[in-house]
């Protein structure tokens, strides 16, 4: 029987190679023991928060006219569903519109049921690169963005 090198002859790097593998492998054996639902439930519990539109109009409570583009001096609407789980903080739902990089309006949210929703009058839509926030406090939900395009004639 041949006799094995003694272990001072393995290179630094080898070691470090196996402890690594033993511990990803170690790793994946726990995480499906234990399940990985917990992970994705967090997951999408983070990520639908809230879903927003920007539309021109909203029809027997729904959004219509949902569009990335739209023409200056229409009136807008910003429409969020917002889930149970963002609805039991205390803090008040925002609504920022931006223009570029200003801010033209901070609106509390109109609540109805899971809905909030918030318009912009036409007159102060100028052409250029707007974008939406929903906020709850300093944490932010959603946010949408849209141009808005001169009046062609």
């Amino acid at each position: 029987m041949a006799k094995l090198p003694p272990l001072r002859n393995l290179r630094k790097t080898t070691i470090v190679v196996v402890a690594v593998f033993l511990g990803f492998l170690i790793h994946r054996i726990v995480v499906v023991a234990l399940g990985n639902a917990t992970v994705q439930e967090s997951v999408e519990t983070e990520l639908t928060l809230a879903q927003s539109v920007v539309c021109s109009h909203i029809v027997n409570g729904t959004p219509f006219g949902v569009d990335s583009v739209f023409e200056e001096g229409t009136r807008l609407y910003y429409y969020s569903m917002v889930s149970s789980a963002a609805l039991q903080s205390s803090d008040t739902l925002m609504h920022i519109w931006f223009n570029g990089a200003d801010t033209i309006q901070k609106t509390a949210c109109n609540m109805s049921q899971d809905i909030c929703l918030t318009t912009i009058v036409p007159n102060l839509l100028k052409p250029g690169e707007w974008s939406v926030d929903l906020i709850q406090g300093h944490k932010l939900l959603s946010t949408r963005q849209f141009l808005v395009e001169p009046v062609r004639r």
